[in-house]
């Protein structure tokens, strides 16, 4: 028998947690009721998988979410579509709709259909630790710069609210 590879570090800004290979009732949960979050340099791998272009994937797969930053300001980061309401991908979502729940618009019949570039905070699930859960996506957030949001913006056609220069909050 083969051993499972050792988890690999979190290389970038904030916690540094494994990535982590769970396929446990906690983590389907999360993928009905609020999908994990990109980070900027995963969204042009992630086109590739699809065989699309980043606009395409955006505009079928996507949406721009919104969370609160410890300095009480609100931050947009991408994030995959979830389903309800009708919202439709390639939407920007407000803090109250993403608390909402909905299911991942990857996760289909109990499996997440890009596992091998699923989202940054859902290959670091963290399971019953809330605040670390919280910074995780911060420390996600924290990484969307006005730059990375720029062509997303473009798209929605919103004014989207990034971090500062080298990835720090205004």
């Amino acid at each position: 028998m083969i051993p499972p590879p050792k988890p690999k570090p979190d290389r970038g800004r904030g916690p540094a947690l494994p990535v982590s290979s769970c396929d446990c009732e906690h983590c389907r949960a999360a993928c009905l009721n609020s999908p994990g979050w990109f980070t900027p340099e995963q969204i042009a791998p992630l086109a590739r998988h699809l065989g699309l272009t980043v606009e395409e994937t955006f505009a079928k797969h996507l949406a721009v979410g919104v969370t609160g930053m410890p300095d009480g300001t609100q931050r947009h980061g991408v994030m995959p579509h979830k389903y309800r309401d009708g919202k439709k991908p390639g939407s920007v979502w407000t803090l109250a709709e993403v608390a909402q729940a909905g299911r991942c618009i990857f996760f289909d019949r109990g499996k997440c259909t890009i596992y091998p570039v699923r989202p940054h905070e859902c290959a670091r699930m963290i399971h019953g630790r809330a605040d670390e859960a919280v910074r995780l996506r911060r420390s996600i957030v924290a990484r969307w710069t006005d730059k990375a949001l720029a062509p997303f913006a473009k798209l929605t056609g919103r004014r989207l609210l990034g971090s500062g220069p080298g990835g720090r909050s205004r």
